[in-house]
């Protein structure tokens, strides 16, 4: 695996993390395949539309931090992508998650098909 995918894809997730922190989506639009499925460690699943309309709401009262530990697998033109992040709430409170993300590469870019995370718990 060449260490320049692992550099591509960890700041393709801080890009992410980074809209996620601000008014607007930046780059997600374009980073996330129009047939991406999100689901949440609540178990909530959205899809592109719905996790866009979502993450407007979610830039105001939570920081994105991470990721971190993240490693890549690649098989040709697809990516599994594992890390983890940290959700620092308005609460004070900190969930700390691991999450899983499928990539293909189409159209000459990386493109998220499939995040999932998953709270750590103990």
């Amino acid at each position: 695996m060449p260490d320049d995918l692992i550099d591509y894809l960890t700041g393709c997730y801080r890009d992410w993390f980074d809209a996620l922190g601000s008014e607007g989506i930046g780059p997600l639009d374009s980073m996330l395949a129009d047939e991406w499925t999100y689901t949440n460690y609540d178990g909530v699943v959205r899809d592109k539309t719905e996790y866009l309309d979502w993450v407007a709401g979610v830039a105001e009262s939570a920081v994105f931090v991470g990721p971190n530990a993240v490693d890549v697998r690649r098989y040709v033109d697809v990516a599994l992508v594992f890390g983890g992040y940290q959700v620092l709430l308005p609460s004070d409170d900190v969930l700390e998650l691991r999450f899983t993300g499928v990539w293909l590469w189409r159209d000459d870019r990386w493109q998220c098909l499939m995040h999932h995370n998953s709270e750590v718990t103990g």
